[in-house]
């Protein structure tokens, strides 16, 4: 049986968190690239307004689809009884959710304090590469759940 017979058969229990996961999952990498993006673009124009909407996507949206995402996680988790179990895939998750969580907080902090006067602080630009460092493990994550590798 192929993954696209098991996945057809899979519980209708399941439907609702998977559907928040993924969500969650999606919202997130987007908020991430967004601060990412605007962050870099920074550097250039130095501008706060960069540091004000890269703090406003983490802290608004990438935050809150980081919790809707591991919360429906586990809960997904608990559905299908994986608690215990040693999937690789599972395990690059969890590698990618709870550490990188604290570099997008750490880089929220920095974002939301005010910026130097002549260019991009430091502190903007240690949150950019804390950004960057989150964003490619959500998506070593996200290229994980996708192909599930033993």
């Amino acid at each position: 049986m192929g993954l696209v017979e098991l996945a057809a058969i899979r519980a209708d229990s399941v439907n609702l968190p998977l559907f928040l996961h993924v969500l969650g999952a999606f919202t997130l990498i987007g908020a991430v690239t967004l601060a990412l993006l605007v962050l870099i673009g920074g550097w250039r124009s130095g501008s706060a307004q960069s540091n004000r909407l890269a703090f406003r996507s983490l802290l608004w949206a990438a935050i809150p689809a980081w919790l809707v995402m591991r919360l429906s996680a586990q809960w997904l988790l608990d559905e299908q009884g994986l608690e215990d179990a040693e999937f690789a895939w599972i395990e690059i998750g969890f590698i990618a959710a709870e550490p990188f969580f604290l570099l997008l907080v750490i880089a929220t902090v920095i974002t939301g304090r005010r910026k130097s006067k002549d260019g991009p602080s430091v502190g903007a630009r240690i949150a950019t590469g804390f950004v960057a460092a989150s964003l490619i493990a959500y998506l070593v994550a996200l290229w994980a759940m996708s192909t599930k590798p033993v």
